[in-house]
């Protein structure tokens, strides 16, 4: 077995198809075959089925799948890590964040360390929860800030705390409920909900705080990966919304106030992530530094 036949092997997984991982490989499709055919002949099972809408992994083909993903971002980590070490780079990293991040401590954290290594070269990639740390784990992010999970959840996955913050239920400033002390968990389901999808750890936090209560949860009338849109929706209808309170201090969340309902208080604990044995470019290294000297004076994002 040897990386190629991963690699090929990856692209029909993710393609289910030979001829449109021949494509994407730049391979022509008989070499394809060939070599998953190998492939599964070294290993001594089948690792496709050919269905009417394309190949489907087999038990065994999910089985390698696992760890094919983890081997080749192992191989692609330790390419980087010589690569650098030959040149004395500090290279390109790759972040993945969530909303929060974007506009408040990274941008401060990379400007600081291009400003010290201008050599440096910096993508962001947004995103929400589970989405960015598939991402990480497939390698397509280098370290992930955002919201940590839970600590016994991920055993391939080193993280780093860094701040805290507190949820909170946020309407328009002009909404009835902000005149309201304590507002019933009732009366919040009177209202429309603007929310981040289903899957991110908001979303399942306040469903799981309504059913602790014996009550349905909100249903949302506009789910959004947009922390923007979100805002906009609350500032200009009577949705609500479940976010952290620095959320407030953008500029989109003006006239959007926190309201007191101690049945929905929860924190929130965010900070880097990264895989348990991936390696860090000094570029990441330096970012990373960053942002840890930046937290230790900001405490919540």
């Amino acid at each position: 077995m040897n990386i190629r036949q991963l690699e090929y092997f990856l692209a029909v997984a993710d393609c289910k198809s030979m001829t449109l991982a021949a494509a994407t490989l730049g391979v022509a499709q008989p070499t394809l075959t060939k070599t998953v055919r190998a492939l599964e002949l070294e290993l001594g099972v089948k690792l496709f089925e050919r269905m009417p809408r394309g190949m489907e992994l087999t038990p065994y083909g999910q089985s390698l799948l696992r760890h094919a993903e983890a081997i080749k971002v192992q191989f692609w980590d330790a390419k980087s890590e010589i690569g650098a070490l030959r040149g004395g780079k500090y290279g390109t990293v790759v972040i993945g964040a969530g909303p929060a991040w974007l506009r408040r401590l990274l941008p401060a954290a990379v400007a600081k360390a291009i400003e010290k290594n201008p050599s440096i070269r910096v993508r962001v990639e947004g995103g929400f929860d589970n989405a960015l740390l598939r991402s990480l784990r497939h390698g397509a992010v280098d370290l992930v800030i955002a919201e940590l999970p839970a600590t016994e959840a991920p055993r391939d996955l080193k993280m780093q705390p860094l701040t805290s913050d507190r949820l909170g239920v946020c309407c328009r400033k002009t909404h009835e409920l902000n005149g309201m002390r304590k507002p019933p968990l009732s009366a919040l389901l009177r209202y429309p909900w603007v929310m981040p999808p289903q899957t991110t750890r908001a979303h399942q936090r306040l469903k799981a705080l309504f059913v602790a209560t014996d009550l349905p949860p909100p249903t949302s009338v506009v789910e959004t990966e947009s922390m923007a849109f979100i805002l906009q929706m609350v500032r200009y209808s009577d949705a609500l919304t479940f976010t952290v309170s620095t959320t407030l201090k953008l500029p989109e969340a003006r006239d959007i106030v926190m309201l007191d309902v101690p049945q929905l208080a929860a924190v929130r604990n965010a900070g880097i992530i990264t895989r348990k044995n991936g390696w860090l470019s000094p570029a990441a290294e330096a970012i990373v530094d960053e942002l840890v000297a930046i937290c230790e004076r900001e405490h919540t994002n």
